[in-house]
């Protein structure tokens, strides 16, 4: 299962999804990944979380984040939730891209039996391909 969280830069969008992973431990029987492009908010987040700053990797592309997600997925069965946040600032992509990027994502949350939250960035509308992770 896929969620977005989207909207404008300082909206909340990382706040909500620090909540949501926070809650999640409580009810978790598996393991919580929390990734962003900083450490800035890794005090908020519970102990049991694994946080990883993506910036501190070689990713330089949409693809590269999707076999850096298949290592995390080899390494580690257990993983229940993944929580995405500004990773699409690293790598830009159009929002077409990001439909591409988005059923790539859905086939490892789908192989995997994983909870992906993702945010993303956007001014302007929507593509139609984000409906039904909303």
């Amino acid at each position: 299962m896929i969620k977005l969280i989207i909207g404008q830069p300082g909206m909340g969008k990382t706040k909500e999804m620090i909540d949501h992973a926070n809650a999640a431990v409580k009810t978790s029987k598996g393991s919580i990944v929390f990734i962003g492009e900083s450490d800035e908010c890794i005090l908020e987040i519970h102990h049991n979380i694994r946080h990883i700053n993506v910036s501190e990797f070689p990713i330089n592309s949409s693809d590269e984040f999707i076999a850096f997600l298949h290592g995390l997925m080899s390494t580690n069965y257990d993983i229940e939730s993944i929580y995405l946040d500004g990773i699409l600032n690293i790598f830009i992509l159009t929002p077409e891209e990001i439909c591409g990027w988005l059923e790539k994502v859905k086939m490892i949350a789908d192989r995997f039996n994983i909870h992906f939250e993702i945010s993303l960035s956007m001014n302007g509308s929507i593509p139609d391909c984000f409906s039904p992770y909303m």
